[in-house]
């Protein structure tokens, strides 16, 4: 994979000066990062004793564009000083010496999203989608906050040892590249790779560009490709502005049409045609990441989860089709020996009957009761509603001698499958979590909310944890009650 194109029409800054030993109150221990407009130190701060990290840049006071540079760098500091956000860097302070401009912000371990692709590691669709959720909301708080990024790309996002992004240089293109005025040359700032169409045109951008950038880099994350490349700067834009990059299934056949409508959405050229948020797009990547998603083309499903039910056993279509058949069968034997005993002298009625007695005896399809006699008679199965209407009767009165005690006791004492338990009506919880959170119920993740917004539970105690980032995590226990409907709010 070539390199990404930078570009920035701007002079360049002096070289960076050697490794200091101190830049404000901060001790300097080494380089960890050089960049086009400077230098990244590891610091420690000896009054809180935390580790930083001390992005630099050196300052030229005879150079009216290196006072611009400064200008817009002490911006940044301002800007990401007021996003608290867990997906957004923390900045902790921000100065100057003689000889450069500095901001302190909290150190990263781990490496950037751009070093990550280059290793051509694999990622799912799921796992990319779950991740780029949290970039963009965070970018969705910014923009709620009437700031644009302007230079979303891979190297601007910072993935930690446990995976969770950070989105890093807040408000750089903001304060380096205002729109300026439309008669003056135009001016690009950023990485043409990831650019929007009205950005790559030189346009005025809104938060729609961002949203491009962010579809771009989904694409190159899913695919390992990326969505517009080329061998210099303007045959990329022209395929920003231009050219439909290939369907992510000709180069992943195995991606869901769900995402493939996701991220051609977020790349559409026209602006009116995308995400009109970064929030939009954060609330569909949720979904695909945290359950499974039905295709395009189907109606939506809401997630259900019904903890099994004890004790509760339904017969299959099989087991009624054979009951069926059995009670049947007995009632033609109890008209044979009906017919019998009206024809036939005493002696045959008794073998009649205590064969009749002894006969297994299925479950009656309807929910027409067994007919349980005094102690001293055997059980005998009711006739099927509508079959021999008024025969039972009549058989009681004309029935032959009785069992012998042995037969009748071991008729009686036949297991009798137990009760069936009704159905226990579940409660539900309704979930309200801003802006996101992922749910786990009883130490199981189920989804992510939004937009998992009803869980329907047994009766009983539950515990439920919600997460999000590194905010803390929120665990509660609750009580559900049949039929009830509990509602559970919380706002990170």
């Amino acid at each position: 994979m070539t390199p990404a194109l930078a570009v920035d029409v701007r002079d360049p800054p002096t070289e960076p000066p050697g490794l200091p030993e101190r830049i404000g109150r901060f001790l300097i221990r080494e380089e960890i990062g050089r960049g086009s407009n400077g230098v990244v130190y590891a610091a420690t701060d000896p009054v809180l004793g935390r580790d930083v990290a001390i992005k630099a840049i050196p300052l030229d006071t005879s150079s009216p564009a290196q006072q611009d540079i400064e200008a817009g760098f002490l911006q940044e500091a301002k800007i990401a000083a007021g996003l608290n956000h867990a997906s957004i860097v923390t900045v902790f302070d921000a100065g100057r010496t003689d000889s450069i401009a500095y901001i302190a912000m909290e150190r990263l371990k781990g490496s950037d999203l751009h070093h990550w692709l280059a290793s051509n590691r694999f990622m799912s669709a799921e796992s990319a989608a779950a991740l780029i959720a949290r970039v963009s909301d965070a970018v969705h708080f910014a923009h709620r906050r009437g700031l644009i990024h302007r230079d979303i790309k891979p190297s601007n996002i910072f993935l930690g040892r446990d995976m969770k992004p950070k989105v890093l240089d807040f408000g750089i293109a903001l304060a380096q590249g205002n729109q300026g005025n439309p008669k003056e040359p135009r001016k690009l700032i950023g990485t043409p790779n990831y650019m929007s169409p009205e950005q790559a045109m030189g346009l005025p951008l809104d938060a729609r560009s961002d949203v491009f950038s962010i579809g771009a880099i989904l694409y190159e994350m899913i695919t390992g490709h990326r969505a517009f490349d080329g061998a210099d700067v303007d045959e990329i834009l022209t395929k920003v502005v231009k050219t439909e990059p290939p369907a992510l299934s000709s180069w992943r056949p195995d991606v869901s049409p769900v995402m493939e409508e996701i991220v051609f959405r977020a790349l559409a050229k026209d602006p009116a045609q995308r995400y009109q948020t970064a929030g939009q797009l954060r609330n569909d990547l949720a979904s695909f990441a945290g359950r499974p998603v039905a295709p395009a083309t189907s109606p939506p499903v809401e997630l259900e989860i019904a903890l099994p039910r004890t004790g509760l056993h339904l017969p299959g279509p099989g087991v009624l089709v054979a009951t069926g058949v059995a009670v049947v069968g007995l009632t033609l034997t109890f008209l044979f020996w009906y017919w019998s005993n009206e024809a036939q002298p005493a002696a045959v009625n008794s073998v009649t009957a205590a064969a009749s007695v002894q006969m297994p005896v299925a479950p009656p399809a309807a929910p027409t009761p067994v007919i349980a006699k005094t102690s001293n008679e055997a059980s005998v199965p009711a006739p099927p509603s509508g079959e021999v209407a008024g025969t039972a009767p009549n058989a009681a009165a004309h029935a032959g001698p009785r069992a012998s005690p042995k037969t009748r006791t071991a008729a009686l004492s036949e297991p009798q499958p137990p009760p069936v338990p009704e159905p226990v009506e579940p409660g539900t919880v309704s979930l309200a979590i801003a802006p996101w959170g992922e749910v786990f119920l009883d130490g199981t993740s189920v989804g992510v909310s939004p937009p998992l917004s009803r869980i329907s539970l047994a009766p009983g105690t539950h515990s439920i944890e919600l997460r999000n980032g590194n905010f803390p995590v929120y665990t509660i226990q609750i009580e559900i009650e049949t039929g009830k409907t509990l509602l559970l709010q919380h706002r990170f």
